[in-house]
């Protein structure tokens, strides 16, 4: 008896370690560091609990797929060629997408500078 409960104990631990690894557990939080204050983004939120399509904010990306370049890869610090810079593209996605929200009297996520970005203290 004493021997399977031990089995079980062992098996039960392996299991959580290997969950733990792979990230089951994570919170999946995004962060942006600019230079006015850290942004934290929850994706999970976004993506399972609001529904929001990825290409909303993927779109690059084709119907269906889950991987592939992401904002910092076309957006940079400053606008390059036909992709605006960062901060802009932001913005207008994310500040966007709340602002259209809390037009439709739906529930809407932060708008205001210190609402999304965090100052480090000093």
């Amino acid at each position: 008896m004493k021997k399977g409960l031990i089995s079980i104990g062992v098996l039960a631990g392996f299991l959580l370690s290997l969950l733990m690894v792979t990230g089951v557990f994570a919170k999946d939080v995004v962060e942006y560091n600019p230079a006015y204050g850290k942004v934290s983004f929850t994706h999970k939120k976004h993506a399972e609990t609001l529904k929001i399509d990825c290409l909303k904010c993927h779109h690059t990306w084709k119907k269906g797929e889950t991987t592939g370049k992401l904002c910092k890869d076309c957006h940079k610090a400053q606008a390059e060629g036909k992709a605006i810079a960062a901060k802009d593209a932001y913005h207008k996605d994310c500040k966007g997408c709340h602002d259209e929200a809390k037009k439709a009297n739906k529930p809407a996520g932060p708008t205001g500078c210190t609402q999304c970005h965090v100052k480090a203290k000093k």
